[in-house]
């Protein structure tokens, strides 16, 4: 069973030398031809800049307007969904987390109003229904747990 094997031996490994002075002229050409051509290059940078520009600006402006308008619209239907509840909820929670980011963001929240009444000459709750904006919660929020875990003392031993 002797003879040659089947799989060829591979070639001799290329000389290093030879290797780098053939990159090394590559990146020389690849320099020059930049260079030959970047005027072109801006000039038709230039033109494209001036003919897309305002209407990549738009649809910036557009873009952020309806994502701004989406996430609105999301927390509007949860605020719908869930009520006061969850709002109250994560003011309380922000209070107990960190107060000074609470009152950091009421503090921003008042000088917004202030401003907005000053640009516009009217509160920013008139554009929001009086019934809603200036709504007096004289009811407590709901108690969601009732009665669970009040008499773990004596419970109730009775089927």
């Amino acid at each position: 069973m002797g003879g040659s094997p089947s799989i060829p031996s591979p070639p001799p490994p290329p000389d290093p030398s030879a290797v780098a002075q053939a990159n090394a002229e590559a990146y020389k050409k690849n320099i020059d031809t930049y260079i030959e051509k970047s005027p072109e290059l801006a000039a038709l940078e230039n033109k494209l800049r001036i003919q897309y520009m305002p209407q990549q600006r738009a649809l910036e402006r557009d873009l952020a307007a309806l994502d701004q308008q989406s996430g609105v619209q999301a927390g509007m239907q949860l605020e719908r969904q869930y009520g006061p509840q969850r709002t109250l909820e994560s003011l309380r929670r922000q209070y107990e987390t960190s107060p000074q980011a609470y009152a950091l963001n009421r503090g921003l929240g008042d000088q917004m109003t202030r401003q907005f009444e000053r640009l516009y000459g009217e509160s920013p709750y008139a554009s929001v229904e009086p019934r809603v904006a200036l709504a007096q919660r004289e009811t407590l929020p709901e108690d969601i747990y009732g009665a669970i875990g009040t008499n773990v003392s004596r419970p109730s031993l009775r089927v």
